[in-house]
């Protein structure tokens, strides 16, 4: 719902939030935090077939994320013998993970070295700041399958994402921490890696830049269905509206290991600037031209 502040410095302040975060560069790379998601809806994303700003309020939760991911490190920190890493002591940079060429990439809240209850496996640590209801449904489902089915049966796409994350990091284990908003209150689960799993939506993803004119599968089949209602690209993917225009979208563009991409028609390598640009010899990919 859409909030409009009585209050003329807020007002302006959202505004402001709205203009600096909605203005930020594309993501360049296929995330492994979507890999649970329609994989249409992947494609359409990494191809920027279409875009979506967030308003003042989708914009603060965000920040809330960050936020209470910080105050959760912290804490964790704290703890005598247990070693939470946010950062690759190797390049001191958030720990990130990449498959088919550079053009998938995933990115690792951190990694937990002596946990308690497995003191010599290391974890991968994801942090998620909800809502409280989500917090007491994700409790309320731990008690009743157990810890290490629990991420599953609460949020299927962040389970695939602590799937890919093992299976690129080469761990076993994953151990989300769930809070409410400034971590106010918190719960975690441990989970393990289910290979075949893993290595389905790593494939699947890997497929999408292997195959890049290939139309994916999608989720459902008519735009009522749950996963289609509010997902950016229904327009284009059920109703015919067609892929903006840029050279992700184009098919004279090439994905290739670097990770960049191509043009076929220049036989050059684009820029990020080129390819948001795109150009007025543009022909829409297949599967953006319905």
């Amino acid at each position: 719902m859409k909030i409009t502040h009585s209050d003329p410095v807020l007002a302006a302040a959202d505004s402001a939030l709205a203009r600096r975060e909605n203005g930020r560069p594309r993501r360049m790379y296929l995330g492994m935090s979507s890999g649970g998601r329609c994989a249409r809806q992947q494609w359409y994303a990494w191809l920027w077939a279409g875009s979506r700003e967030l308003d003042a309020a989708s914009l603060r939760r965000i920040a809330d994320g960050y936020a209470g991911e910080d105050i959760a490190a912290a804490r964790i920190q704290a703890v005598a013998d247990v070693a939470l890493l946010t950062r690759d002591p190797e390049t001191g940079e958030q720990w990130e993970v990449a498959d088919a060429g550079g053009h998938v990439r995933g990115h690792l809240d951190g990694v937990v070295v002596g946990h308690t209850v497995a003191p010599k496996a290391k974890h991968v640590w994801e942090s998620k700041v909800v809502a409280e209801r989500s917090l007491a449904k994700f409790r309320k489902i731990k008690g009743e399958v157990g810890e290490k089915a629990a991420l599953r049966q609460w949020n299927f796409e962040y389970w695939v994402q602590a799937q890919l994350y093992m299976l690129h990091t080469g761990m076993t284990r994953h151990w989300i921490v769930v809070s409410s908003a400034g971590c106010r209150d918190w719960d975690a689960a441990r989970t393990e890696l289910d290979r075949e799993q893993a290595e389905y939506f790593a494939e699947r993803m890997r497929s999408m830049v292997q195959n890049v004119d290939e139309l994916p599968g999608r989720a459902g089949e008519t735009p009522f269905h749950p996963a289609c209602r509010f997902c950016d690209f229904t327009g284009i993917c059920h109703e015919g509206a067609p892929g903006e225009k840029n050279c992700r979208t184009c098919r004279h563009s090439k994905p290739v290991d670097g990770p960049d991409w191509i043009c076929s028609l220049d036989d050059c390598a684009l820029t990020a600037a080129q390819q948001i640009a795109g150009c007025d010899r543009h022909k829409l990919r297949g599967g953006l031209d319905v």
